[in-house]
């Protein structure tokens, strides 16, 4: 079956587009839902107007113009009838009386909710006594104090829980973050059988290693919960997450299978075209629709339903349709990523690969350059949207991709035949299933093996500066593969300009920074989003990590910045995915480890997966005590009898100077303590360190007392730009000032390193300038006025705490002296912080465990 594109497709492929930039827009402001329509109906009108009464005189370009301007008009009408008919239901009165109260929620599941994840989609039905709501929402489970539990789609939640209104724009309405273990009701008909199959599948796939195991189930029925973090990371380094679970290439691949088995057996065209849409909708069933697999499944029911007529087959206006037709289902696909990637990808290849493969037809053979192109055009397409979400060029993806994508066919087909069998025979389910475990494995190996190649993700800008960039580099290579040959060179060499400039952009700034970065450092903050990874030593010699982070690649770069390749002791406070997500990335370097208290399975998975790599675990307890190089450390917190895990049970570091250290900074690192365990450490911290790592990120639950007996200097907040928890809290960033303790927060200043210098002065570089750290609000992620750069604050010493800043060359330089506790300046007046709503997206905070929880 062959799907031809010819230029005329873009009659309607234009509106469709045009009307999906509305779609983005008015999701955000649905109120104005109704004048939108009227407006676009108006300009309809007005369109076909002028196209009647003119239609003898007028030009063929004005009346092509005319009819596409009434077609986008009429979409556009169509879709914001839309949204002014589901905004009401999305945010009923009864959710704004609700908003962040806590009330009795009933929640069935939409997707499934596994012991490992943080959250889940589902559907608010009942809030109190109010009945009959249909409001999409996302689920958070409660952090601690409860037993880990599961659920699958279908689910019916009934449990307290409070309900935040969620962000103009989102997929979903509002956030509901349970309080205590629920009460849940099955599902039943075809949800219940295939969750059933599911968990015959995951019990035959079980056995299997690593991470072959993982993708295979991500492959076959889009469970990713036992994919490991270093997997994750390798596979969005090398653009291959698309194969860690159900995308919408899997369904064309079920439904060309069920169409040649019913071609094979003889049915008629009618009978094959209606088995695969009732073998589809099962499929999409048990591997739990997200918007890629939805829109793939509505284009191959049309696809189907085209061949049925008899009809000739074109692909964009069948892509077009089926984006308008999802948008007026759902207006909020717009802005949903997945939705986005997978339009895109598929307009790609319906759009350049076929005269991308033509073009290096002329060098290549004809099959190798399909196979070439597919990738290519689609990789293309999506760039300008995964730069976005991840700012990056991934520079071995194309290979990756030719590689990994004739096995991901044979993965997907042999693990479905697999999970057909589980439930009536498991023992031959095990037998197919090992054989789509190999071509799984190859997978994962390809990924690790590219992502570990030199240079396998390079630096792109961030923010829209960045997607604008690449944009415009996908677009003029675009334009080369479409435009005549005598153009093509100018396409090049516009795309490989922007591309040049791009790159520099953030390469060179990294290059002079790196230069900057103090080599005598003792304690540094690694800007890993979201997270803490604190980096100490005594000047010079062995180094010890506190806490890795979620994102292993922020981590690594921090790493290379501060050239480090080897990890003598590991600290890992508590199990917080934020907290030990990227241990992936350090497992290989890493001598020794001490753990906090073991709650949880996947607790113990990552102390297992540290056992497999040779590293000495231990679990830390109030007498743990130890030197690095000539830098004394010990455990104050918990207490060897302590037994409960998570936020009140994080191990404490405190560290000490050696007799002869001169260069060693002192600390005590607090982990995601809470008020309550903070107030019972006070009688056991001993020392007044030049730097505390503030406690969970700088949230609300903090004992002022302790800050004051602490007495630091420096304060370290690891804390992610545009972060959804409001971190750091105002009231946080009051008691530091108040403690006499300036804030240095990873958001706006990037990593932070802190060094001791000649008579007792302490050093603290950042990687950026930024305005007053100590009192601005959550920032929003944009780079500084100023751009990277390399600084440096003084706090402690002279009379004026903000003396002017020495300049050298383009890096701004400030010394920070950490005066005798007797003689330092009190509080510093800062402008008020302004905090930011809590809430939960997936996606936007750290993935995994244990998830935290709002201030």
């Amino acid at each position: 079956m062959e799907l031809r594109t010819g230029t005329s497709d873009l009659r309607l492929a234009v509106p469709v587009a045009v009307t999906w930039i509305q779609a983005v827009l008015l999701v955000g402001v649905p109120d104005t839902a109704w004048w939108c329509a009227a407006g676009a109906t108006a300009t309809g009108l007005v369109a076909v107007l002028v196209l009647v009464v003119g239609q003898r005189r007028a030009p063929a370009v004005l009346s092509a113009v005319l009819g596409a301007m009434a077609v986008a008009a009429a979409c556009c009408a169509l879709v914001a009838v839309a949204v002014g008919v589901r905004a009401p239901s999305r945010s009923p009165e009864v959710l704004e009386d609700r908003d962040r109260r806590t009330a009795t929620v009933e929640v069935v599941l939409t997707r499934d909710l596994a012991t490992t994840d943080r959250s889940t989609t589902g559907t608010l039905r009942r809030l109190d006594d109010t009945g009959g709501l249909r409001v999409p929402v996302r689920l958070v489970p409660a952090a601690s104090g409860t037993t880990p539990w599961a659920a699958a789609a279908g689910t019916v939640i009934v449990g307290r829980g409070t309900v935040e209104a969620d962000d103009d724009g989102a997929p979903t309405a509002a956030v509901v973050f349970l309080r205590g273990t629920p009460t849940t009701r099955p599902p039943g008909g075809l949800l219940a059988a295939t969750d059933r199959a599911r968990q015959a599948f995951v019990a035959a796939t079980d056995g299997l290693p690593e991470p072959g195991g993982a993708l295979l189930r991500g492959l076959a029925i889009g469970d990713r919960s036992g994919l490991d973090p270093a997997t994750a990371a390798a596979m969005e380094t090398t653009a291959l997450t698309h194969l860690t679970a159900v995308s919408g290439s899997n369904c064309a691949v079920v439904v060309a299978l069920v169409v040649a088995v019913g071609r094979g057996i003889g049915l008629p065209r009618s009978l094959r075209a209606v088995g695969a849409v009732g073998f589809l909708v099962a499929f999409v069933v048990l591997v739990r629709p997200d918007p890629s697999i939805l829109r793939a499944a509505v284009m191959a029911v049309v696809v189907l339903l085209v061949r049925l007529s008899g009809r000739p087959l074109r692909g964009v206006p069948l892509l077009a349709l089926t984006v308008l037709g999802m948008l007026v289902a759902d207006p909020w696909y717009a802005r949903t990523p997945a939705f986005a990637l997978s339009v895109l990808a598929t307009a790609g290849i319906l759009g350049l690969a076929p005269r991308l493969t033509e073009v290096l037809g002329r060098r290549l053979w004809k099959p190798v350059a399909a196979a070439v192109a597919l990738p290519v055009a689609a990789q293309l397409a999506c760039w300008p949207v995964t730069v976005v979400l991840a700012p990056t060029v991934p520079t071995y993806a194309v290979p990756a991709n030719l590689l990994t994508e004739p096995l991901a066919p044979v993965v997907t087909v042999t693990g479905l035949a697999a999970c057909l069998l589980a439930p009536v025979w498991p023992w031959g389910a095990a037998v197919v299933a090992q054989v789509a475990w190999a071509p799984a494995a190859a997978i994962g190996a390809v990924a690790h093996g590219a992502a570990a190649l030199p240079g396998a993700s390079l630096g792109w800008p961030a923010g829209a500066g960045g997607a604008a960039a690449a944009t415009v580099v996908s677009g003029a290579l675009g334009g080369a593969v479409l435009a005549p040959e005598r153009l093509r060179v100018r396409w090049l060499v516009v795309s490989g300009a922007v591309l040049v400039l791009g790159l520099g952009a953030v390469a060179v700034p990294r290059m002079v920074v790196r230069g900057t970065v103090p080599t005598d450092w003792s304690v540094a903050a690694c800007d890993v989003g979201q997270g803490d990874a604190v980096l100490v030593r005594d000047g010079s010699g062995p180094v010890a990590l506190v806490d890795t982070g979620d994102d292993e690649e922020l981590l690594l770069r921090c790493l290379d910045l501060l050239d480090v390749d080897r990890i003598d002791l590991l600290v890992l406070t508590h199990f917080d995915r934020d907290h030990v997500g990227a241990v992936g990335a350090v497992v290989d370097r890493t001598a020794r480890a001490l753990v906090g208290p073991v709650g949880r399975a996947e607790d113990d998975r990552v102390v297992a997966s540290l056992e497999r790599a040779g590293v000495e675990v231990r679990a830390a307890d109030d007498g743990t005590s130890g030197t690095l190089g000539m830098l004394r450390w010990r455990v104050v917190w918990p207490r060897a009898e302590a037994s409960d895990a998570g936020n009140d049970a994080s191990v404490v570091l405190e560290t000490a100077a050696g007799p002869s250290c001169g260069t060693c900074v002192t600390g005590v690192f607090l982990g995601d303590l809470g008020a309550r365990a903070q107030r019972r450490l006070r009688p056991l911290v001993e020392s007044h360190p030049d730097v505390v790592k503030v406690a969970h990120h700088g949230s609300a639950d903090q004992d002022p007392a302790l800050y004051r007996q602490l007495a630091a200097p420096v304060g370290l907040i690891g804390v992610g730009a545009d972060n959804t928890y409001g971190h750091p809290t105002a009231s946080a960033l009051a008691m530091l000032r108040a403690a006499g303790t300036t804030a240095f927060r990873t958001d706006m200043q990037g990593t932070i390193v802190v060094s001791r210098g000649p008579q007792g002065a302490v050093h603290v570089w950042t990687e950026r300038t930024s305005p007053d750290a100590s009192s601005a609000a959550p920032s929003s992620g944009a780079p500084s006025p100023t751009g990277p750069s390399a600084a440096a604050r003084r706090i402690g010493a002279g009379p004026d705490p903000l003396d002017p800043v020495p300049t050298e060359g383009t890096h701004a330089r400030q010394e920070v002296h950490a005066r005798r506790r007797q003689d330092r300046p009190g509080p510093l007046v800062r402008r008020p912080s302004r905090t930011r709503r809590a809430r939960h997206r997936s996606g936007a905070v750290p993935r995994g465990a244990r998830q935290q929880r709002p201030p």
